[in-house]
């Protein structure tokens, strides 16, 4: 299982025999904290089933999601204590029921330490994923709410199949770096246009291209 890990096939055998040993199997159920700012540096992790998100919280104690991380990826920051000068302030939170497997802090230290393609993979995926973050700052402080709201709904393919989408208005506010009141407010102005439709706890694109005009 552990030979889709994005740099197993470039370990010695030696190496690969202490990620095997080493690696946690982690089950997390839907809204379960996997990660809290200040706690002991998980390590890397390796999303074999669900998602996972990293959430910010801003000083009215508003949570802003910064990061989403589904099956099939590696969530590198929540190993950020082993790169030099880097921290983030974030928590990690299961968005649905996820199974995770997390090699350890300081094992994924001495990996890059002893091997440079590890190194370079690691760097390389944590450089794309403080990206990925500082594209979600952007867009909270320089788009408008709607252009926010269109960008999540049509982004949201990415992680859920299908036009209808299911997030409570919460959730999307959390997404976006907003209030419920607000989301709530400018889904209904959407709805009455037709771009969307909605049911409880749930959101249905209906014209994808009028989203699409949003983003732009």
């Amino acid at each position: 299982m552990n030979r889709d890990i994005p740099f197993y096939s470039f370990l010695t055998p030696e190496q690969q025999d202490l990620l095997n040993r080493s690696i946690q199997q982690i089950s997390y159920k839907k809204g379960q904290m996997v990660h809290r700012h200040g706690d002991v540096c998980v390590g890397i992790i390796f999303v074999r089933k669900g998602r996972l998100s990293f959430f910010a919280l801003s000083e009215e104690g508003r949570e802003i999601t910064i990061l989403r991380v589904k099956a099939g990826q590696t969530c590198v920051l929540s190993a950020s204590c082993v790169f030099q000068a880097v921290e983030t302030e974030s928590h990690i939170i299961a968005e649905v029921n996820s199974e995770v497997a997390v090699l350890p802090a300081g094992i994924l230290a001495q990996l890059m330490r002893e091997n440079k393609d590890v190194e370079r993979l690691v760097y390389q995926r944590a450089s794309n994923q403080y990206a990925g973050a500082l594209n979600t700052l952007q867009r909270i402080v320089f788009f408008s709410l709607e252009k926010r709201l269109a960008c999540f709904l049509r982004d949201e393919g990415n992680y859920q199949s299908g036009p209808a989408y299911s997030a409570t208005h919460e959730q999307i506010a959390r997404h976006i770096g907003s209030s419920r009141e607000v989301v709530t407010r400018m889904l209904k102005q959407f709805a009455d246009r037709g771009i969307v439709s909605l049911g409880r706890g749930t959101v249905t694109v209906l014209d994808h291209d009028a989203l699409e005009d949003l983003t732009f």
